[in-house]
């Protein structure tokens, strides 16, 4: 993305802004959240804020994603084993979806992407796309290899382990193990399904 005609945009205060959205999501929820209350724990103008972000879910869905980690947090292992593969990576984001923190963003997130009519174009390719990319990619190679059925859709697949995941951030924290033997389960019957 390039940047904007003008002066560069402070890369310091872009963070303490983003810092301050997250601080408010762990002590409040999505609802609560203000523009004023972000501009007030940044110290910054609310003019600032909007000079950035159109309103408040873009603003949120940036500081979520940016405590994600967007550049490599959603890449699906392809160690040739399909099943392996598949089972790190939905353990992987099911262990960090369990820290209570994680998932009270991760909620906020799902709020602002609910909650944004205007934005929700812009907000769908921040949220999903990423996520979605490489899930997607992963299964079309097995299926390109031989390794799954012809007929098996990648989308599908991609829907129903991010569903899963949804679901577990949306429900409440469930015991780590249990929530292992869930995620083992699913994949398995997913690529029995598909060989």
């Amino acid at each position: 993305m390039s940047q904007p005609p003008g002066r560069p945009r402070d890369a310091s205060l872009h963070a303490a802004i983003l810092d301050a959205v997250r601080e408010l999501l762990l002590v409040s929820s999505y609802a609560e959240l203000s523009m004023d209350a972000v501009a007030a724990r940044a110290q910054v103008g609310k003019k600032t804020l909007y000079r950035r972000w159109a309103s408040k879910a873009p603003l949120v869905a940036e500081a979520v994603l940016d405590a994600y980690g967007r550049g490599g947090s959603f890449s699906v292992p392809d160690t040739g084993n399909l099943r392996a593969d598949l089972h790190t990576w939905l353990i992987e984001h099911g262990e960090f979806i369990t820290e209570p923190a994680n998932a009270k963003l991760i909620r906020a997130l799902v709020a602002a992407a609910a909650a944004s009519s205007g934005d929700s174009d812009a907000l769908y390719e921040q949220l999903s796309v990423p996520q979605r990319s490489g899930l997607v990619d992963r299964v079309r190679g097995a299926v390109d290899t031989g390794a799954l059925r012809a007929d098996v859709d990648p989308d599908v697949i991609a829907n129903a382990l991010m569903g899963t995941l949804l679901l577990q951030v949306m429900s409440g924290p469930v015991a780590g193990s249990l929530v292992v033997e869930q995620y083992v389960a699913l994949v398995d019957a997913l690529v029995d399904g598909m060989v």
